[in-house]
C-alpha cells in the first residue's frame, strides 16, 4: 500500500512540474509575442523617420542642376508648338514687334549720345567689378609629378591649371577643371584666390568633354574658411545670341586669374559629339582650353568653357566654346559621383528627306570610336541605330536619354539597320557599356 502511495505521489509531482513548465512556456510565448509586436510598432514608427533623415542627408550632400529647355534637332519652333501656342501666335508676333521697336529706340539713343572719357571709365569699371567678383571663384589646380632622368635622379615637376568652384554641399566643395589638370593623378592641390592651399581629390573625369570634377571635403578644420567661398552659378547657354557680351575667366591667357572680354560671333547647334549633340559657340576672342578657360554671360553665370575637341577639324577651334546647357545632366551625374555610360558613336538623326528615299528612321552612325563598346560589338559606320535595350532611338537626344538610364558595365542589346545589297537588314548585337 505504501508502494502504491509512493507511485501515485511521484506521478502527481511529475504532472505538476509539467503544468508549471507549460505555464512558463506560455508566459514566455506571450512575452515574445509582446516583444515582437512592440518591435514591429517601433519599426513602423522609426523606419519612416530614419528614411526621411536618410533622404534629407542624401539631399544635403547631393547636387541638383536645373535643366534647360532643349533646342530640338533641326526642328523649327512652328513644328514643336502646341495648339495652344499656335493660338497665341499673334500675341507673340505683336510682342516681338513691340520689342523690336524698343530696341530700335535704344539703339538710336545710343548712336545720338556723345560718349566722354568718363563714360568709358565707368563702363570699364563695371566690367572690372564683374570680372573681380567672378575671379573669386577661380582656383589654381596644381598637379605635381615625380619622374626620373636618364641617370635615375629624382625629378619633381608641377603644372598649374584653372579650376572653378561651382557647387557646395554640407560635406564638400566641388570644382570643375580640365582632364589635363588631373592626368595621371587622383589628388591635386587647390590654391584659392586668397592664398589658402588645400588638398582635393578627383571625383570623376569625362574623356568625351575633357572635363573633370574635384571634391574638397568640408571638415571642422576648414569649415569657417570655406563658408564665404564664392561659387559660380550655372546659366542657360541656350539663351546666348550673337553679339552677347562674354567674360573669359580662369586661364584665357595661359596664366591663372587672367581675364578677357569678348562678344559672341556665331552659334552652331546640333554639333555631333560622342554619343550625343552639343552646341558650339564661337566668340571673337581666343582662350587656353587645356589650362582651363571658363565662359560667363553678362550676369556672371557659367555658360560654357573653351574646348579643343574640334582642333583637328576646324581652323578656328581655338576659340570654340562648349555650351553648358546640353551637358548639365552629365555634369550633375559627375558631381554626384555617377559615371556616364559610353557607347562610342558619332551620328545624326535620319531626316525626313532621307526617310522618304527609303532610309529607316533612327540615328545614322557616321563614325565609331576605336576600342569603344560599339566598336567591340561590331557596329559599323553607315549602320542606323533604331533601339538600345528597350528604348526606341530616332534622334541623338533619344540616345542620350537611353544612356542616361544605363550604367557602366551593363550589357545592352543594339538593334541596327544595315544596308545590304538590295535593302536594309535588321541585325542585333550586344554591347557592354563603358564609362566616359
Amino acid at each position: 500500500m505504501q508502494e502504491d502511495e509512493f507511485i501515485t505521489q511521484h506521478i502527481a509531482e511529475k504532472k505538476q512540474k509539467r503544468k508549471k513548465l507549460m505555464a512558463l512556456a506560455g508566459k514566455a510565448a506571450l512575452a515574445g509575442a509582446g516583444f515582437a509586436l512592440g518591435a514591429a510598432a517601433i519599426t513602423c514608427v522609426t523606419c519612416p523617420i530614419l528614411a526621411k533623415k536618410w533622404r534629407q542627408s542624401t539631399e544635403k550632400n547631393s547636387v541638383k542642376i536645373e535643366r534647360d529647355e532643349s533646342r530640338g534637332e533641326g526642328e523649327s519652333r512652328e513644328q514643336l508648338s502646341s495648339p495652344a501656342e499656335a493660338e497665341s501666335g499673334s500675341g507673340e508676333v505683336n510682342g516681338e514687334a513691340e520689342n523690336q521697336n524698343i530696341r530700335e529706340q535704344v539703339e538710336q539713343a545710343i548712336e545720338n549720345r556723345d560718349y566722354t572719357l568718363s563714360d568709358i571709365r565707368q563702363m570699364a569699371g563695371t566690367l572690372r567689378k564683374q570680372a573681380d567678383s567672378a575671379d573669386a571663384a577661380v582656383v589654381s589646380v596644381t598637379h605635381e609629378q615625380a619622374e626620373r632622368d636618364w641617370f635615375n635622379n629624382a625629378l619633381e615637376s608641377s603644372e598649374n591649371y584653372a579650376g572653378l568652384a561651382v557647387a557646395k554641399t554640407e560635406s564638400e566643395l566641388l570644382f570643375l577643371t580640365t582632364t589635363a589638370a588631373v592626368e595621371g593623378t587622383d589628388t591635386v592641390t587647390v590654391t584659392f584666390a586668397r592664398g589658402d592651399q588645400m588638398s582635393a581629390t578627383v571625383k570623376l573625369r569625362d574623356s568625351a568633354t575633357h572635363l573633370a570634377v574635384l571634391s574638397l571635403p568640408i571638415t571642422d578644420a576648414n569649415r569657417d574658411s570655406l563658408a564665404k567661398q564664392a561659387v559660380i552659378p550655372f546659366g542657360n547657354s541656350y539663351r546666348l545670341k550673337r553679339g552677347d557680351l562674354l567674360f573669359l575667366i580662369g586661364s584665357p591667357l595661359g596664366m591663372i586669374h587672367s581675364v578677357k572680354y569678348g562678344f559672341l560671333s556665331n552659334v552652331r547647334t546640333n554639333v555631333s559629339v560622342m554619343d550625343g549633340y552639343a552646341t558650339v559657340y564661337l566668340p571673337d576672342v581666343s582662350g587656353d582650353a587645356a589650362s582651363g578657360t571658363w565662359v560667363l554671360n553678362a550676369d556672371g553665370e557659367l555658360v560654357g568653357w573653351m574646348t579643343d575637341l574640334f582642333s583637328e577639324t576646324e581652323a578656328q577651334s581655338s576659340t570654340a566654346i562648349l555650351g553648358i546647357s546640353d551637358l548639365k545632366p552629365m555634369i550633375e551625374r559627375m558631381m554626384n559621383g555617377k559615371e556616364t555610360a559610353k557607347l562610342g558613336i558619332y551620328g545624326r538623326q535620319v531626316g525626313t528627306t532621307q526617310r522618304e528615299q527609303g532610309m529607316p528612321a533612327g540615328v545614322y552612325i557616321s563614325r565609331v570610336e576605336p576600342n569603344a563598346p560599339a566598336y567591340a560589338a561590331g557596329v559599323q559606320p553607315g549602320d542606323i541605330l533604331i533601339s538600345l535595350g528597350d528604348s526606341k532611338i530616332e534622334t541623338m537626344r533619344d540616345l542620350e536619354a537611353a544612356l542616361e538610364k544605363s550604367a557602366k558595365g551593363e550589357s545592352v542589346r543594339l538593334t541596327l539597320m544595315r544596308n545590304g545589297r538590295e535593302k536594309y537588314e535588321t541585325i542585333s548585337v550586344t554591347a557592354t557599356l563603358a564609362g566616359r
